[in-house]
């Protein structure tokens, strides 16, 4: 369980901004001057040394280590201060919302939304897709067809009981645990969003309230020890929605072009769309290509059940995920 983007656009909070900065790093002895900072880049021993020019407030730190200095920020903007923090932050967030990217995509072209937020919010905090994780630990590829009648989209995966597709956080930085990716033997695919129990979530009943199974355990409710990276909200205070266009119209939520990642600033759009601000080719072959993304489309009667297994046809649209 993305700013990753704010207002009626994208239907963003503005807590989402966290996801655009990786974890710093822990405070060390050194001293930063005031003009700029530095990250340490490796940690060598050997007695500490000065560094810098002897009319400036100077680093302390042991000799060996590189240091990097960090530009302040050309104007007072989310964009600008996190630029100025990370130079390859284009990168990071292409990488970063690839998933809900091709959700977003997908939505659009086949007319069914699919969102993960809490009942009272009018923004999704996460775009949910065919890779998408539900609470019994398959992907919503290997659920059954929605069919524009019934939400519950049943598992089908060998002899699974879920009965209801939910969606629960499948990466760290969903829930804002950022710092985990810098550790040398954390494994993405292993990772688990976890009760407060301290088991996972497929530890647990895959329905009513989700009793952990574990024996010895007497947790009687799945209650996620961590929060949204998007709402800071816990994963039971949150549901997962299956809407059509007019749905989402009717209920002020974005829908359209509108339900891209940061719809609403073109260079932040592009960014996630390719890693370049500048470059709009890859938005604009969605609006104007063939399989494009049409700009007000309601669900039709051809567009159901859909698939989940299955790629929409006509998609020219290839996200980075490496």
């Amino acid at each position: 369980m993305a700013s990753k983007g704010s207002g009626k656009g994208s239907g963003q909070p503005p807590a989402r901004a966290k996801e655009l900065h990786p974890g710093r790093n822990p405070p060390s002895k050194a001293v930063v001057p005031r003009t700029s900072r530095a990250v340490a880049q490796s940690r060598p021993s050997g007695p500490p040394v000065r560094q810098g020019h002897p009319k400036e407030q100077v680093v302390i730190a042991p000799k060996g280590y590189t240091m990097r200095e960090i530009k302040p920020a050309e104007n007072y903007d989310v964009i600008s201060f996190a630029k100025a923090m990370n130079e390859d932050f284009g990168k990071k967030a292409q990488k970063l919302f690839a998933p809900e990217t091709e959700a977003a995509v997908e939505a659009q072209r086949t007319g069914v939304y699919i969102g993960w937020r809490c009942p009272e919010f009018k923004w999704d905090c996460i775009r949910l897709g065919r890779g998408s994780r539900c609470f019994c630990g398959h992907s919503l590829s290997e659920h059954d067809k929605y069919t524009g009648r019934s939400v519950k989209v049943p598992c089908k995966a060998g002899s699974c009981l879920c009965k209801k597709f939910a969606f629960v956080p499948m990466r760290a930085e969903d829930v804002g645990e950022f710092w985990l990716s810098k550790r040398r033997d954390f494994d993405p695919a292993t990772w688990r969003c976890k009760c407060r129990c301290k088991h996972t979530h497929e530890e647990h009943d895959v329905s009513g309230l989700h009793r952990c199974h574990i024996r010895g355990c007497g947790c009687n409710a799945f209650s996620s020890s961590s929060v949204c990276a998007a709402c800071d909200k816990h994963w039971e205070q949150h549901e997962t929605f299956f809407e059509t266009h007019e749905d989402r119209v009717q209920g002020g939520l974005p829908a359209g072009e509108e339900y891209l990642p940061f719809a609403e600033i073109p260079s932040l759009r592009n960014m996630v769309l390719t890693g370049d601000e500048i470059d709009e080719s890859p938005f604009l072959a969605l609006r104007q290509g063939e399989g494009r993304i049409p700009e007000n489309r309601a669900l039709t009667g051809n567009d159901v059940p859909v698939n989940f297994g299955q790629r929409p046809s006509g998609s020219n649209f290839k996200p980075t995920y490496d």
